[in-house]
């Protein structure tokens, strides 16, 4: 399939990390030392890897911790790497509203949008650039698969018939999950999206959900594929 080359990225490096206290009081989640490198580490050299040269960071607690490890990393790498600050922590959508304000060059094309939870391997967002060119659709979705138990506090996605994805259910009722195939927090996004994101509306849990965006975009037509990868390991107090 012919698709536009994707090169540029967006990471979410904005949220508290409460799950990570007290680590995260004083050194923002993706900053965080895993084997000697911050976790961001793992997931800009994957995405340099695969060939993204431009990257935003969208930041807010500790912002400036994350703004000097993004130009150290811009200084040493052939990438790079700015931030875009989010006023407030109201979620994923809010904050892809935030660089479509202060860096619209950025999802001017297709991008990738990714959390910054993950310890990736190296060839995590090869894997699914690859994938994302091999098929007839503009968006694609980082897949995992779940066990019964989590899907409640995860997501599952309803397919079409012809595997393409018809919706993303966050944190399903028990028992109406729609499969056992949950989204990870990365995708590979296209440009006329971005009206959807603008648009996003408050969910129940009281955020604005990137989720809702690509739901919307594809009741209007919108093709979207999966791959099922590893579930990435987060990081964890040693």
């Amino acid at each position: 399939m012919s698709h536009e080359v994707v090169k540029r990225a967006v990471l979410l490096a904005a949220g508290r990390g409460k799950r990570l206290q007290p680590h995260t009081d004083i050194t923002p989640k993706p900053l965080l030392i895993h084997k000697g490198k911050p976790t961001l580490d793992y997931l800009l050299d994957s995405l340099l890897l695969a060939g993204i040269e431009e990257v935003v960071l969208v930041t807010h607690h500790l912002h400036e911790q994350v703004e000097h490890y993004a130009a150290l990393r811009s200084a040493n790498h052939k990438q790079q790497v700015r931030c875009v600050y989010q006023s407030h922590l109201f979620g994923t959508a809010h904050a892809l509203q935030a660089v479509i304000e202060s860096a619209p060059d950025i999802v001017a094309a297709p991008f990738v949008l990714s959390a910054t939870d993950y310890l990736v391997p190296r060839e995590f967002f090869g894997d699914l650039l690859q994938f994302h060119g091999s098929h007839a659709g503009e968006c694609s979705v980082s897949m995992k698969e779940l066990d019964a138990a989590e899907l409640a506090s995860r997501s599952s996605i309803r397919f079409n018939d012809d595997q393409s994805i018809a919706e993303i259910v966050e944190k399903p009722a028990a028992g109406t999950a729609p499969s056992s195939t949950g989204a990870n927090l990365t995708f590979i996004l296209p440009p006329d999206i971005i009206p959807d994101v603008q648009n996003v509306p408050v969910s129940e849990r009281g955020e604005q959900e990137v989720q809702h965006a690509i739901n919307a975009w594809i009741s209007r037509g919108g093709l979207a594929f999966g791959l099922v990868q590893a579930i990435p390991p987060e990081w964890q107090p040693s």
